[in-house]
């Protein structure tokens, strides 16, 4: 919003708060100690007191104020405003906890729930530990993208990584290397295709948007001889969409795309798997991008690193992927209401 923009017209900032003992607490304060954020955007965060208490002790931030509230529509401007969750005794900062792991969960349930009832404009989500984010018996889901697609199985969101020089979208996440080929169906592929599209012309005002699909076989395939999926039905698929006057390039060789720097000539990457996409994102974003989920109602974005304990308390604690995560969300959010 406009420096003018009045307080009514402010955009509600959920941020869930993550693994408590790691680095995304610490950043959030950081970035909330600084000046100009308060006549842009209103923040609500979905945590507990103890867990503001314990950072802004830690911290040295003894001006840090908050407003605890029972419902997001009585978020107030200029300062922090705190959505209780889970009960927690304590946190231990710069490690995991089976209760941090709790908190996490909750908050998470409750962030989203607030997002889907239209009370926030738009949900940072702060970084998990999957070790303790992960409960088998009543929350199954590695990640936050794994339980948003629980939520909405019909149309499943999509991953998407974020940054100047590349966006990258994967068809399948925190999956073992093993599992991948049999998880890949033609379906699969293109629906996370049609995702992307639709998210790269609402979301980031690409109006007729280039995207390369990475190969699932080293060397594509060899015609066969190094596997089959690309001739099968991978090739056959991106012919298709082709076909369709959509500007769909593929499949390519991972190591020879990246190599020769062709995503430079495209508007989005869909990689087949993690680390096919994480790895050469991570090499040229470093802490500067951020993740984005396509195919929500709503808008949803975080930071492109994890719990980071090894940083707690340090210096060299990076601010730029929550800041790319809050003001590129706030930008997205104003590319959808100018569709409205």
């Amino acid at each position: 919003m406009e420096n003018g923009s009045s307080a009514a017209e402010l955009p509600r900032v959920g941020f869930s708060i993550g693994e408590p003992g790691g680095l995304g607490p610490q950043l959030l304060f950081q970035l909330l100690a600084q000046e100009g954020w308060e006549n842009r955007f209103i923040p609500l965060l979905f945590a507990h007191r103890r867990v503001i208490e314990r950072w802004r002790g830690f911290l040295g931030l003894s001006t840090l104020r908050y407003h605890r509230l029972t419902h997001p529509q009585e978020a107030r401007p200029g300062q922090l405003n705190l959505l209780e969750c889970a009960s927690v005794q304590d946190i231990s900062i710069g490690q995991p906890s089976a209760e941090g792991g709790r908190l996490a969960r909750e908050a998470f349930r409750a962030a989203v729930q607030a997002a889907q009832a239209g009370h926030l404009d738009l949900l940072v989500s702060l970084p998990v530990d999957k070790r303790t984010f992960y409960e088998e018996a009543t929350f199954p889901y590695r990640g936050h993208t794994e339980y948003l697609r629980a939520l909405y199985p019909d149309t499943p969101p999509l991953m998407v990584m974020v940054g100047e020089t590349l966006r990258v979208a994967l068809v399948t996440e925190h999956l073992p290397l093993a599992k991948v080929a049999s998880a890949l169906t033609p379906e699969k592929v293109e629906q996370a295709l049609r995702t992307f599209l639709v998210a790269l012309k609402r979301d980031f005002a690409v109006p007729q948007p280039r995207i390369a699909v990475l190969a699932l076989n080293p060397h594509a395939g060899d015609d066969g001889l190094l596997g089959s999926e690309e001739q099968t039905w991978l090739t056959p698929l991106l012919e298709k969409f082709r076909s369709e006057g959509l500007f769909i390039g593929g499949p390519f060789a991972a190591d020879g795309f990246f190599g020769a720097r062709q995503y430079t000539r495209t508007d989005g990457v869909l990689a087949l798997y993690h680390d096919q996409g994480l790895i050469p994102f991570k090499l040229l974003e470093g802490w500067e991008g951020f993740q984005y989920t396509a195919g929500l109602p709503f808008v949803r974005t975080a930071p492109d690193h994890g719990v980071a304990y090894d940083k707690v308390g340090k210096e060299e604690a990076d601010l730029s992927s929550l800041s790319s995560a809050l003001w590129e969300g706030l930008a997205i959010l104003q590319r959808r209401q100018a569709l409205r």
